[in-house]
């Protein structure tokens, strides 16, 4: 009897540190009328945007600059924060349940470590980082008026992933 008695009330602390929720994903409408995907239930209060050198918008809101937006990207690696990642992507087109998916797939890739970040221009071919970022600038021959078209971010397991990068509502966004 106690040895039963005993394996109820093991069984009842082992459900007391069971969750009892599953991870909820809002999307949300951003500031700029982007989809903005999060843990957090729409209108709830963000924390304050950490602001940068020169009083920059890095690790706030969104991107100023193509550079901010590749220095984020790799700063998501540096943490692996999926969150961080998420919330510099333009989610345009893509119903929840494609996000929760490229959310994982994006979680397991940001394990891997970042070894390059290359930034393409519409007018050559894509220009190598030094590893590891962050990095001054981009290298290279391509025109500096040109802006970049996107990243290509290579990983220690030797994957790479392309990003297209967009302006939108102010900000730089990275697209699929």
């Amino acid at each position: 009897m106690r040895s039963v008695l005993l394996n109820w009330l093991c069984l009842i602390a082992l459900l007391a540190c069971a969750p009892l929720t599953r991870a909820q994903v809002y999307r949300c409408i951003g500031a700029h009328g982007e989809p903005v995907f999060s843990g957090q239930p729409c209108g709830a209060p963000a924390p304050p945007p950490v602001t940068g050198a020169a009083g920059s918008n890095f690790g706030g809101v969104c991107a100023a600059s193509p550079e901010e937006l590749r220095q984020s990207l790799a700063q998501a690696f540096s943490g692996h924060d999926v969150n961080r990642l998420a919330g510099f992507i333009l989610w345009q087109g893509m119903d929840q349940a494609s996000a929760r998916v490229t959310l994982q797939s994006l979680a397991a890739w940001l394990q891997q470590p970042l070894t390059g970040i290359a930034t393409a221009y519409a007018t050559g071919p894509p220009l190598m980082a030094s590893a590891p970022p962050p990095v001054a600038g981009p290298t290279g021959t391509a025109s500096a008026s040109a802006p970049p078209i996107g990243f290509e971010v290579a990983t220690g397991d030797g994957a790479t992933r392309d990003f297209g990068i967009s302006e939108f509502g102010g900000c730089w966004w990275l697209t699929f």
